[in-house]
């Protein structure tokens, strides 16, 4: 593994790093020595001194010449490359010295990466400061042997000066932020090299996990376990904690690192290590001697051998070839037969790109180029390198089968990659909304709507909510979009406009991302829905099929109807190609598009709603919030705050929503723990007012856990638990599921309804017995045991619905708040809707469902392993929910939880009150104000749309009427903010759209000049 960590101090680092006794490599000329460009150019060689060490920290080359002397300067940083701990058994217990110099040779390997892609200077241009490529570290490279408990732990500290030398050869100060940011690609690259070094000494390598790292296979669970005390001392210090994120465990390693200890007696404490595994019965020499005998075997030279080897190259190159041709064909791979003149490495390597942007692809439209190649290597495919991965990617940008393009100002790398698909699909909704202007007919008249919609209101409706509904009845255009702000009414808004368009018999049908929406829009606009998925899987055949007896029936049903799609930021771009061409297909009347594009994106890729409004779709901004405080009543001071919290968060400055909250933000060591001791002890009615709401799965499940136990103990929740198994969805892609590496014994396989035809599996649910390192993978289903090649599994196919789920236990008790996690439509039970535990007996589990109704289930039903405890709900649950009162947690060290978005989420849920619990107040904010959380746009980023930028400005909306005069959200009247907060933009201020934006819909030149002149606040703008 690898961890980067800042240099505190030049003595005190030159002390430990460069002191002679440290090191236990006998006759090793490597246990320090300088390394990189800039040490040679520097004149630094060989082993590493502490006076030379230090002058680097300290910012002075040999010369006696000085860069960056400013006033507390940044000394380097320190990257440390950590073998797997059976290496480390290997080495130092099996005393296989190969095992360390494989190891040293995978960092200088890595570090040469490092120096030749991140490293940076900066020079000003304008005033700024840019970055600038220079080729070169001063680095010094020290090789340790033990962890921080004493454990065999070999490892390599690559500590980077702060110096690097400009193209002009002027000495400046390293910009080492691609270092920090791409520290995930370096401890890639690192793991595939090292796999490569130890499968050229002979030794078996078996990946763990997704991300690259890996473990020698032969070395016992039992000897890796005995010497990872430092390891077992983190985790009991995360259980204590109630931490069990990979990103708290880290801050766990450093806020609980001890001075390392020394050893005066070194081969005293190796004697220790090999008596502690022969205990075990592992001597790891047996192992040693296979290994050796196996890389003796692949570079003996005499004439057997060669031939020998000659025949053993030529069956794997044969098989390789044979299972390429078996394989379902791969867009991203040569062919068949162009593929079987490349070597078994080239192959593989092809093979490994191909599903990096896939997988890439299923969440984003466009990602950083470093991390196709951090995808690729993580894959661990054998003889798979960086340079092997680079020169596929270039070969993918020659043939155009991927399209390099350019990050946005958030993002740290400035080259990102996208697909020919993401273009292409992005294009077709753009022209498909430019095809539906002029294709719908009116409701009613622009004239005519305001009124009918404020009679059959159920409360007056504002200017925002009457212009939205105006522009929804009267505009002739398919495709209408409402941005909303969170709390602006747009349920009551769209409840008055199906009131009026069924009086005019017009059909409604409602479309939403989850059934929870779904049943949100039928109770809050009453509007019959569906889920999105539902509605595509009845209709998509329709896309293409035509002149049928089927598809004359289901147009039938669908011409004139309105659709109107609820939340629609949540809407992937793929669903929103789909609900266009069905829409178009099935001659639907209006696509209405309601959402936030401020608030949560799809978890597929794409940000399609954005992107409609930014190319200059007819669309009315709805931005008077309503929900905070009661009607006809003053705004309390803390609802007045949550007013101003409201719209700051709304236009990025999370961290000035923050010093808003002021006091209502409390730092706790353990803020999940803290949220749920908070709510525990609110009273009855001040708890079913208040939600707990948590920025990710861990949080989540802590708050959950401590509340039961809490509830328990107090009585609120009683009688005997009822001990279920529930399934816990894996967060994994459809591609990843192609690889053996994903899967672990204990998991269950679901295949949802049709079935995996290309491997032959019928639908159902199968357990993960075992995966062999032939890449197969052994399931059964209670009935029969199957063996399947994941790789056989087509890379374009994904009706199939596979779903990968870990079982875990849990405790219901009398009481308990529980949510569903799948459907059972026939019973209403829908994924993400609450229900109450009324009672546990031996009949089975009564619950009360979220309808109010009861229903008992009996022992083994299978909705009794569809649930969770929902005590406390993630942000992605709660988008959409209206609570009186919030508690609400987020950590500084869930980088990528910790974003704009999630924020906005949970500070505009509530009308009274919201109390954050946070971990670390300063570094949050900093942490969020970094972190939009906003998903890629293809167009966006091959520069042909404009989409984040036009956040606050927009296209006008094409409207036939004036709404008059703006009531909405007046700041004046609200607490004044603190002095050093950034002021609110003026979102009512139009911009010009860019010239550059691909497929803005042109006005109609017959309509526009009949147009009134839009008021400065009108629509299109800030209503």
């Amino acid at each position: 593994m690898l961890s980067v960590a800042p240099i505190r101090s030049a003595a005190g680092s030159a002390n430990y790093f460069a002191k002679d006794d440290y090191y236990t490599v006998e006759d090793s000329s490597e246990v320090s020595a300088w390394a990189g460009e800039g040490a040679d150019i520097a004149g630094l060689s060989g082993e590493v001194s502490k006076d030379a060490f230090e002058g680097i920290l300290n910012g002075f080359l040999p010369s006696g010449e000085g860069v960056a002397q400013v006033e507390n300067r940044r000394h380097g940083l320190d990257l440390t490359f950590s073998m797997p701990k059976s290496a480390s058994v290997m080495a130092y217990v099996a005393g296989d010295k190969r095992v360390l110099s494989a190891n040293m040779a995978a960092v200088k390997q890595t570090m040469a990466w490092v120096e030749k892609n991140l490293a940076e200077g900066r020079r000003d241009v304008d005033g700024r400061k840019v970055p600038v490529q220079t080729g070169n570290l001063v680095y010094a490279l020290f090789q340790h042997d033990t962890s921080r408990a004493l454990d065999p732990q070999g490892h390599i500290h690559a500590v980077i000066g702060n110096m690097t030398q400009m193209p002009d050869g002027k000495w400046q100060a390293l910009h080492a932020d691609k270092i920090w940011s791409h520290n995930s690609i370096i401890g890639a690259i690192y793991h595939s090299y090292l796999r490569t070094a130890l499968e050229k000494i002979g030794y078996t390598v078996e990946l763990r996990g997704k991300h690259g790292t890996f473990e020698i296979v032969g070395v016992p669970k039992a000897a890796r376990e005995e010497f990872s005390q430092r390891r077992e001392d983190i985790l009991n210090k995360a259980a204590e904690t109630g931490i069990t994120s990979h990103k708290g465990r880290d801050q766990i390693t450093i806020n609980t690192r001890d001075p390392k200890l020394d050893v005066e007696d070194r081969g005293a404490l190796r004697q220790s290590w090999i008596e502690r595994a022969a205990a075990l019965g592992f001597d790891g020499k047996d192992l040693r001697a296979a290994a050796e005998a196996r890389a003796g075997m692949m570079t003996a030279v005499g004439p057997l051998e060669r031939g020998y080897r000659a025949i053993v190259d030529a069956i794997d190159l044969a098989r390789s070839r044979l299972g390429d041709f078996l394989r379902p064909h791969d867009p991203l791979v040569d062919h068949a037969l162009a593929r079987a003149v490349k070597s078994p490495e080239e192959a593989r390597t092809q093979l490994a790109v191909a599903s990096a942007v896939r997988i890439l692809s299923e969440r984003e439209a466009a990602w950083p180029l470093h991390m196709v190649s951090k995808t690729a290597l993580d894959l661990g495919l054998k003889g798979v390198t960086v340079e092997s991965v680079e020169r596929r990617i270039d070969q993918l940008v020659q043939n155009r089968q991927i399209v390099m393009g350019t990050a946005h100002a958030t993002d740290r790398d400035g080259k990102m990659v996208t697909t020919q698909e993401a273009l292409r699909i992005e294009e077709k909704i753009l022209d498909l909304v430019k095809e539906g202007n002029g294709a719908a007919n009116p409701v009613l008249s622009a004239a005519d709507a305001p009124a009918r919609l404020q009679a059959v209101a159920e409360h007056p409706l504002n200017p925002g909510q009457l212009a939205a509904a105006t522009l929804i009845l009267s505009s002739d255009d398919r495709t209408i979009t409402i941005q909303g702000k969170a709390g602006t009414g747009k349920s009551t808004m769209l409840q008055a406009v199906s009131r009026v368009a069924e009086a005019e018999g017009r059909t409604i049908r409602g479309l939403a991302f989850q059934n929870k929406m779904v049943g949100d829009l039928a109770e809050g606009a009453g509007i019959q829905a569906q889920t999105i998925a539902s509605f595509v899987l009845a209709h998509e055949r329709f896309i293409a099929e035509r002149n049928t007896p089927r598809y004359e029936a289901a147009r039938e049903r669908l011409a004139g109807t309105m659709l109107l799609v609820d939340e629609t930021s949540m809407v992937s771009a793929s669903d929103m190609l789909k609900l266009h061409q069905i829409s178009a297909a099935m001659g639907v009347d209006k696509l209405v598009l309601v959402g936030d594009r401020q608030q949560l994106s799809s978890i597929d890729w794409g940000k399609a709603f954005a992107m409609i409004q930014a190319a200059g779709a007819t669309m009315v901004r709805m931005t008077q919030n309503i929900r905070i405080g009661k009607p006809g009543q003053p705004l309390t001071e803390e609802q007045q705050k949550l007013k101003v919290v409201a719209e700051l968060a709304n236009v990025g400055k999370a961290g000035a929503a923050m010093k808003v909250l002021g006091e209502h933000i409390v730092e706790e060591k353990d803020p999940a723990a803290a949220a749920a001791d908070s709510w525990l002890g609110l009273s009855p009615e001040e708890r079913e007012a208040t939600a707990v709401f948590a920025s990710g799965r861990d949080a989540r499940e802590t708050i959950n856990k401590r509340i039961q136990a809490g509830l328990i103990a107090e009585g609120s929740v009683k009688g005997e638990a009822l001990q279920l198994t529930v399934y816990d969805r894996v967060n994994t892609t459809r591609e990843e599921l192609r690889y053996a590496s994903t899967y672990r014994p204990g998991q269950t396989l679901e295949v949802g309804r049709g079935g995996a035809q290309d491997v032959g599996i019928q639908a159902g649910r199968y357990d993960v017995l075992k995966v062999h390192a032939s890449g197969k993978v052994d399931l059964a289903d209670g009935r029969r045991r199957i063996r399947f090649d994941p790789q056989k599994l087509s890379p374009a196919e994904q009706r199939d619905r596979l779903q990968l789920s870990e079982k875990k236990p849990l405790d219901i008790h009398e009481g308990d708040r529980i949510r569903w996690t799948a459907n059972d439509k026939g019973r209403g039970l829908h994924n993400a809707t609450l229900a109450r535990v009324v009672s546990v007996d031996g009949s089975g589990v009564t619950v009360e469902t979220a309808g109010k109704e009861q229903l008992t289930l009996p022992m083994g039903d299978p909705m009794l392993s569809r649930l969770d405890l929902a005590y406390s709900l993630n942000m992605h649950m709660a988008q959409g929910i209206t609570t009186d009162r919030a508690i609400g947690v987020m950590s500084s060290f869930e980088r990528f939880l910790s974003n704009q978005r999630l924020f906005n989420v949970l500070v505009t849920r509530v009308r009274d009150g919201l109390t954050m619990i946070v971990d670390d107040k300063e570094k949050l904010a900093r942490q969020l104000d970094m972190n939009p959380g906003n998903k890629t746009s293809s167009l966006e980023t091959v520069g042909r749309l404009d989409i984040d930028g036009n956040m606050a400005k927009g296209a006008k909306a094409r409207e036939d009427f004036n709404p008059g005069p703006i009531d909405g959200v007046d700041l004046s009247d609200l607490p004044p903010l603190p002095d050093d907060l950034p002021p609110l933009p003026d979102a009512g201020a139009a911009a010009p759209v860019g010239k550059d934006q691909a497929a803005k819909p042109e006005p109609k030149p017959d309509r526009a000049e009949q147009l009134p002149p839009l008021p400065e606040r009108s629509l299109g703008l800030d209503l």
